[in-house]
């Protein structure tokens, strides 16, 4: 039990306000390019996604983790703990997440969310709502482990003899 209540400390909870407060605001953004001024959602997608590593990277580096005595190559590692996370969560078990909404417990649950949310709609759209969802869960999970674990884990300063 203790273990479970020092991950899930402040920090934690700081962490997640903040990722949910980038991801509201980014994904607005994303929507008024691509809705208000016309930009194509490839281009889009990828403004958002350098928008919310850019502020996630601000946030916590100065807000979530500060005041801690970090590597000085942070910033290179947070790159490479974010890359990693895409990768791992976006591109590789994409296509899990892909291969497991064509099965029927799946497809179920895409046919109830559409009769509530938009009868008449393909429950395709729904199904690959839901393997992103997943991909977006876990690369959170990654991102925040690689993070709070090899970004901003303390470094002990040499001692002065």
């Amino acid at each position: 039990m203790n273990k479970i209540k020092k991950i899930l400390d402040k920090t934690f909870w700081l962490y997640v306000a903040l990722g949910i407060l980038n991801y509201a605001v980014c994904n607005a953004i994303m929507l008024v390019l691509h809705l208000v001024c016309d930009v194509a959602t490839d281009p889009a997608l990828y403004i958002e996604f350098a928008m919310q590593t850019m502020v996630s990277f601000l946030l916590n580096r100065f807000v979530t983790f500060r005041g801690l005595k970090i590597s000085r190559w942070w910033w290179i590692m947070f790159f490479v703990s974010v890359g990693l996370s895409y990768l791992i969560a976006k591109v590789l078990l994409y296509k899990v997440f892909e291969y497991l909404i064509t099965l029927p417990f799946f497809i179920s649950i895409a046919d109830w969310i559409q009769n509530i949310v938009a009868k008449g709609k393909d429950p395709l759209i729904f199904r690959h709502a839901l393997a992103m969802l997943a991909c977006t869960f876990v690369y959170c999970v990654i991102n925040y482990i690689g993070q709070r674990y090899y970004v901003f884990r303390p470094v002990k300063e040499k001692s002065k003899e």
